[in-house]
């Protein structure tokens, strides 16, 4: 048998000085400041978890007090000495002046006045009495109440040291004769730090990986943490290695996690409950694992949101894979998973069927949808609102874009074939579209009657036949012109391509309309906005106050032209025409509310000329949180989504 009773590391590597205590360094600045100028106060109260040193520096504090050596001999003009009769007694637990009591089992008023008896003897030898209490807040009321004349105006050699993990149990008149310190946790690279001291000291090799799941398994507390380090020297001896220690210490595997995002990102179901078989086989905790999975979920967040991985606790190898994974989700998404597994821990606490409820949580995180924009959302919403009143499905290919118009090779115009009594300027010139309309196009569009021009983009001049000549007296098919007397110009401005004369239905084909158009500006067919510019700004606040998205968009557009039931509207963007072409038969009934002519279709072309608005002068038009609660509480069929299939708005 050794000379030597065998000591825990927390004792025998326990601070003996106040630069030895870790991660406390406001705590250890200011008592050593009091211990050089001579400004002790008469009680000290000493607050914070468990583990991080508390009592150990009451003890440093108490030494240091009593210790005999001359503040300019000692380190730091503060620390005790360690070799003067003083502090070698009180190290060797011979101290008559230091004093330590455990509040928890001499807690009776009984005990206090025992206490106040002792306060009046001097001390032998030192300086002052010290009185350190541990678990100061288990006294009771009564012998706190006890204590208080004694605590306010102590004898003059008597100074009081009180320790709590629990402050707030702690009487305020206590409190208030006191000087309170707090005690922070201890962080986990201050912990490995201090580990990998120790270990050098005692000849034992350990990996980076080791070392951190000790620190965490501490939890703060540099004391536990070195009571796990005990535990991992008794299983694996001088060489520690983390896949020893987490078999031994129930840790469970961190590719466990891995695996979870990674079938959160393939949507496997069947890979999540493979994967719960093989936590209950392993006979992982499973509010454990649990705990472990939010933790992962946070380091994925923490390497999306931040350029630096630093808060992540955790080795260098595996910041690096939360680097990799971390694009693959939005900060939307890991927000809703961790509140799935929150909600999954509260409920398995008390659930007589823990694995079922460990399943549900993890299947809907494997089939949970990835966020969508809101604004696309109400889109798809509205849309099949209008298709259920309808009862079908539209097949016209109103999402398919239309291209834009291209300018044709200018052709000069015969003076012949011009009507009578118009004149072109010389050198006047005409603009087609040269592009030819797509089939479903073709299928969808109303077509041009003899006399009109078409609104699908018209035919090359090689392809053009002659139509067949409309019977005598006829009627035109020239819609009448609005009774209001404000004109498109009124509404719109001066149009930048002036319309002239049409011809006649006799020379619809061989005669055109030669225009002057600036050369800045993309040469294009005149347009007749007809009856729909006299309406347009009604429109716009009709729409406004029933859809204001809708009139957001519609009123950075601009009506082109209005021929046999078809409406053409300009807008700035793709942006623009794929939202208002979904908005088409709302679009249709609103104007169709406002003329009193027929209305079919509207058709949406994307204008060069027209700007498209800015991001916050769009975001500042519409509320889309606020629009969605309204329809929630109006619509049966969303309130539905959000009742039955636990919808949830995200923004």
């Amino acid at each position: 048998m050794s000379a030597q009773r065998y000591l825990v590391t927390a004792r025998k590597y326990r601070p003996q000085l106040f630069e030895e205590l870790v991660a406390q360094e406001h705590v250890t600045e200011t008592l050593n400041n009091a211990i050089r100028f001579d400004r002790l106060a008469h009680a000290y109260l000493f607050s914070g978890p468990r583990g991080v040193g508390k009592t150990t520096a009451a003890r440093i504090l108490a030494k240091a007090i009593n210790c005999t050596t001359p503040l300019d001999q000692r380190g730091n003009g503060a620390e005790p000495c360690r070799a003067c009769e003083s502090c070698r007694t009180f190290e060797e637990g011979r101290s008559l002046n230091i004093i330590e009591i455990d509040a928890a089992s001499n807690n009776k008023v009984d005990d206090i006045r025992e206490l106040r008896d002792t306060v009046r003897i001097p001390p032998q030898g030192g300086r002052k009495k010290v009185y350190i209490v541990d678990e100061v807040h288990m006294l009771s009321s009564a012998a706190f109440n006890a204590l208080l004349k004694t605590l306010e105006e102590p004898p003059p050699h008597v100074l009081f040291i009180f320790a709590t993990t629990e402050p707030h149990k702690v009487l305020p008149t206590i409190l208030s004769r006191c000087q309170r310190f707090d005690f922070r946790r201890i962080a986990v690279p201050e912990i490995v730090s201090r580990l990998e001291e120790i270990c050098a000291k005692e000849e034992i090799t350990a990996d980076e990986a080791s070392l951190m799941l000790i620190a965490r398994k501490g939890d703060g507390a540099l004391r536990d943490a070195l009571s796990v380090f005990d535990q991992a020297v008794s299983l694996c001896g001088s060489n520690l290695q983390y896949s020893e220690l987490a078999q031994v210490l129930g840790v469970v595997d961190i590719d466990l996690f891995f695996d979870v995002t990674d079938f959160v990102i393939q949507r496997d179901t069947a890979g999540m409950l493979t994967l719960v078989d093989r936590i209950m086989r392993s006979g992982y905790d499973l509010l454990e694992f649990l705990a472990g999975l939010a933790e992962h979920l946070r380091n994925v967040l923490v390497a999306r949101t931040m350029s630096d991985t630093a808060l992540i606790e955790a080795p260098d190898a595996t910041r690096q894979r939360y680097e990799g994974i971390a694009g693959r989700f939005t900060e939307t998404d890991l927000l809703r998973l961790i509140t799935l597994v929150s909600d999954a821990e509260d409920s398995i606490k008390n659930s007589p069927q823990p694995r079922l409820k460990l399943e549900t949580a993890l299947l809907k995180m494997a089939t949970i949808s990835l966020a969508v924009d809101l604004r696309e959302a109400i889109q798809k919403i509205e849309r099949l609102e209008v298709l259920a009143g309808e009862g079908t499905l539209s097949t016209s290919s109103q999402d398919q874009p239309l291209p834009k118009r291209q300018a044709s090779p200018r052709v000069e115009k015969p003076a012949s074939k011009r009507p009578s009594g118009s004149q072109a300027p010389s050198g006047s010139k005409l603009s087609s579209a040269s592009q030819p309309p797509s089939e479903s196009q073709a299928r969808s569009e109303p077509q041009p009657s003899s006399g009109s021009r078409s609104f699908s983009e018209p035919q090359p001049p090689h392809r053009v036949k002659e139509p067949p000549a409309e019977p005598a007296g006829a009627p035109s098919k020239e819609p009448a012109a609005p009774s209001d007397s404000s004109s498109p110009a009124d509404v719109l401005g001066t149009p930048a391509i002036q319309r002239r004369t049409p011809p006649s239905n006799d020379d619809a084909v061989s005669q055109a309309v030669a225009v002057e158009v600036d050369s800045d500006v993309a040469t294009e067919e005149a347009f007749d906005t007809g009856p729909l510019g006299s309406v347009w700004s009604d429109l716009l606040s009709r729409v406004k106050e029933d859809r204001i998205h809708v009139g957001s968009l519609l009123q950075h557009s601009r009506p082109e032209e209005f021929r046999d039931g078809t409406a053409v509207v300009g807008v700035p963007d793709d942006f623009h025409r794929r939202l208002l072409t979904s908005q088409q038969d709302y679009v249709v009934e609103q104007i169709q509310a406002l003329l009193s002519m027929p209305l079919r279709a509207v058709r949406f072309i994307v204008r060069d000329d027209l700007e498209a608005p800015d991001a916050e002068e769009t975001a500042s038009d519409f509320n889309p949180y606020e629009y969605m609660q309204r329809k929630r509480q109006e619509n049966p069929v969303i309130r539905a989504i959000f009742d039955q299939f636990g919808g949830e708005l995200v923004w």
